[in-house]
């Protein structure tokens, strides 16, 4: 009886693996078009992404792009030309930085827009702040030539 339940068992799965090397030979046209040629493979591109295409061209024209009326003006750098002959310390806190033969505070402006600042700290660091926003320091008896840009007035 042990026998006829292996018998059994054993005619079971060769009709079972009979039943699927049959299955697997009649589904080998169907595996054969994941294999294509470099040419079959562009037709299939080309007719796969043919839609994505045309939605893309719809969406490009439907978008109004704005006008360019304003044209961007070129702004020429303005060059600043400064000596720091030297710093006069005074006792009642006013101290005086002499630019280019000129006295000046602290907080004071230049012809050109510029700001003087001198430090409570440091008594021989002298800054000068350009209509542009920029720090520069200033060495005495040296002479620095500041580049910048003049902001538009309007």
């Amino acid at each position: 009886m042990f026998r006829n339940k292996i018998s059994a068992g054993l005619l079971f799965v060769m009709v079972l693996s009979a039943h699927s090397l049959s299955y697997a030979q009649s589904a080998e046209a169907e595996i054969y078009t994941l294999f294509t040629t470099a040419q079959e493979r562009q037709i299939i591109d080309k007719n796969r992404y043919k839609l994505e295409q045309e939605k893309k061209t719809v969406v490009q024209a439907g978008v109004d792009k704005p006008e360019q009326t304003e044209k961007a003006i070129p702004v020429p750098a303005s060059t600043l030309n400064i000596m720091l002959s030297g710093v006069t310390i005074a006792q009642s806190g006013e101290n005086i930085a002499w630019l280019n033969g000129k006295a000046y505070e602290n907080g004071a402006s230049l012809e050109d827009g510029s700001k003087v600042y001198i430090s409570r700290k440091t008594k021989t660091l002298v800054q000068i702040q350009t209509p542009d926003g920029k720090y520069h320091a200033l060495t005495t008896g040296k002479t620095i030539d500041i580049s910048y840009f003049k902001p538009l007035e309007g």
